[in-house]
C-alpha cells in the first residue's frame, strides 16, 4: 500500500497567464502583452508547492486524452510529482483559464468539459489503497464529497483541511458553515470568510469560525494570516519578497506551506502561518501559481530571518 503524507483532491487546470499589459482590454480593440506563460493551475499549484517542501504528496488526478491535460501531466512529471494515484481517460477532460493580471488584480475567462461522472468514486478508492496523514480538498463547494472523504479519513485517523473556493455555494452562508462539521482546518481568504461567517470584519470571522471547526486559517493578502487552533490564537505579517508579478494560486501556495508546518512539522501556530506567508509571498514574484513555490532550503532560509 502506497503511503503519502498529504493527499490532495482537486481537478488540474491549464493556466495561460498574459503579462506586462499596461491597460485592461475592451470590446474592439486589440491590447498586447509583454510574455505569455502556461501552467498547471487549480490542484497542481498545492501538490507542487508540497513536492518541492519535500512533503510526500500524492494526488488523484483525472486526465483526459486533450492537449491540456496532456501538458499538465507533463508539467507535473518535470516537478517529480508522484502521479501513481491519477486517472487517465480516453475523452478530453478540459480544464483552462486564460488569466490577466493588471495592478495587483486578475480577471479570469476559464472554459471547462462536464465533471468526470466517476470522480468523486476514483477519488474514494485512491483514499482505500494508501495510506496518508491528511487529506486537503480544493473546496467547501460539494457536501456530497466532503462527507465521505471525511468519514473515511476518520477511519484512518487522519485530518481534513479545505479550502473554501469561490462559487455558488458562498450564497448560502448558513449551508457552508453546516458543513464545517466535516472539517479539521478550514482556509479561507479574507473576503470568503467574511460572508460565509456574516460578520463585518475579518476579526469577528475568525472568531465566529473558530466555534465550528477546530482549526480555522484566515489569508489576508498584504495583511498576513490569522489563525485560532483549539482556542489558541496567531498571526504573522505579509513577507516583501520583491515586485508582485502574478497573484494567481499565492492561496494554493500559502496552503502548502501552512499544511507542512502543521501537519509535517507540528510547528507552533505562527510558525505554520509564517511559512504559509512565505509561500504565497514568493510565489506572486513570478508568473503562475507554482512557478516561484520555494523549495524547503529556500523556506528555512526566510524562516531563519528575524
Amino acid at each position: 500500500m502506497a503511503a503519502f503524507d498529504i493527499i490532495v483532491l482537486g481537478d488540474y487546470f491549464y493556466d495561460l497567464i498574459y503579462t506586462g499589459l499596461t491597460e485592461f482590454p475592451e470590446l474592439g480593440r486589440e491590447v498586447f502583452s509583454t510574455d505569455v506563460t502556461t501552467t498547471g493551475g487549480a490542484m497542481y499549484i498545492t501538490a507542487v508547492s508540497l513536492r518541492r517542501l519535500g512533503v510526500r504528496v500524492g494526488w488523484p488526478a483525472y486526465f483526459g486524452n486533450d492537449y491540456y491535460s496532456r501538458s499538465v501531466y507533463d508539467f507535473a512529471r518535470a516537478e517529480d510529482l508522484d502521479l501513481s494515484l491519477a486517472k487517465h481517460v480516453d475523452a478530453p477532460y478540459r480544464r483552462v483559464t486564460t488569466a490577466i493580471p493588471l495592478h495587483g488584480e486578475r480577471a479570469f475567462v476559464t472554459f471547462t468539459d462536464p465533471e468526470a461522472p466517476d470522480l468523486h468514486r476514483h477519488w474514494l478508492e485512491a483514499l482505500e489503497k494508501t495510506e496518508f496523514r491528511h487529506v486537503h480538498l480544493a473546496s467547501l463547494d460539494c457536501p456530497e464529497r466532503l462527507k465521505p472523504v471525511a468519514e473515511l479519513a476518520r477511519v484512518r485517523g487522519a485530518t481534513v483541511s479545505v479550502d473554501c473556493g469561490d462559487g455558488p455555494h458562498l450564497k448560502n452562508p448558513a449551508q457552508c458553515r453546516e458543513r464545517l462539521a466535516e472539517v479539521d482546518i478550514f482556509m479561507p481568504n479574507a473576503r470568503e470568510a467574511r460572508i460565509i461567517a456574516e460578520t463585518e470584519t475579518v476579526d469577528e470571522a475568525l472568531v465566529r469560525l473558530s466555534e465550528l471547526v477546530p482549526t480555522i486559517v484566515i489569508k489576508d493578502g498584504a495583511r498576513g494570516s490569522m489563525a485560532i487552533h483549539n482556542g489558541i490564537a496567531a498571526s504573522a505579517p505579509a513577507i516583501s519578497a520583491g515586485e508582485v508579478i502574478d497573484t494567481t494560486g499565492a492561496g494554493d501556495c500559502f496552503n502548502a506551506g501552512f499544511l507542512t508546518g502543521f501537519i509535517i512539522d507540528g510547528a507552533p501556530l505562527e510558525t505554520c502561518l509564517r511559512m504559509g506567508n512565505i509561500c504565497g509571498g514568493l510565489s506572486v514574484t513570478g508568473v503562475g501559481g507554482a512557478t516561484a513555490a520555494p523549495t524547503r532550503a529556500q523556506l528555512d532560509e526566510w524562516l531563519a530571518r528575524a
